[in-house]
């Protein structure tokens, strides 16, 4: 027989065994989190929302057109998009400029992906976002897979690992 100790103990032991299984992913910016939904007006007009591109992995590119970092990666982003066609998604947030400059900026970029614009500051902060260019890559699943200020130097092996 087993004494009431050692039978409260296991009983605990179980209980914690089991709900450890449970535990859900935290919502947050950070990797192995699950990326914060926003919804935003989009450039080209319209709303723009990150619920409505889940099911593939996501490249989320945060940027300006005054920031020269964003211009000189704006390409490597482009080419991205183009290599992985509609495999992955590339998404932009503009980082708080209006429609104009933004259209502008993009237009001389070559820049063809979807962008959310960000008047109010909303999107970067629930991203915690200080810099940019901020890129993260989020999988099929909307875990933040990778953050880095800049497009990173693995970035196709990073994708293809996800697909």
């Amino acid at each position: 027989m087993i004494p009431d100790t050692m039978l409260r103990l296991l009983t605990t032991v179980a209980i914690l065994v089991a709900s450890a299984g449970c535990e859900r992913v935290q919502v947050g910016p950070q990797e192995g989190q699950l990326a914060p939904a926003f919804q935003a007006d989009a450039m080209t007009g319209g709303h723009l929302r990150s619920a409505d591109h889940t099911g593939k992995p996501i490249m989320l590119v945060f940027w300006a057109s005054w920031c020269g970092p964003c211009r000189v990666e704006a390409p490597q982003v482009q080419r991205v998009a183009q290599n992985y066609g509609d495999r992955v998604q590339v998404l932009g947030v503009n980082a708080g400029e209006d429609r104009p400059t933004a259209t502008r900026a993009a237009s001389a970029l070559g820049m063809t992906w979807p962008v959310a614009m960000d008047v109010d500051g909303a999107i970067r902060a629930a991203y915690a976002v200080s810099a940019i260019p901020m890129v993260l890559i989020i999988d099929k699943n909307g875990v933040v897979r990778h953050r880095n200020n800049g497009v990173p130097s693995d970035v196709h092996r990073l994708l293809d690992g996800l697909l």
